[in-house]
């Protein structure tokens, strides 16, 4: 094959671009951990309210997912 037809690899974005995304892409992912996180407990919170989870086994599974 002809070197001249074969593509060169190019950045497809400038270093300021991809830095400025990075940067938004892990403000981004730790606001969705907090909001998960804030999910979950709220989860635990409710489990009495499944049928045939009282009080003390609903104590018992969120100790147990909180280790």
């Amino acid at each position: 094959m002809n070197n001249a037809l074969k593509q060169q690899k190019v950045a497809p974005f400038s270093p300021a671009i991809t830095t400025a995304f990075n940067r938004d892409y892990a403000a981004g992912a730790k606001q969705q951990q907090e909001s998960d996180a804030d999910n979950f407990l709220k989860l635990l919170e409710n489990l009495e309210t499944v049928p045939g989870i009282g009080e003390k086994t609903a104590k018992k599974i969120a100790v147990y997912f909180m280790q």
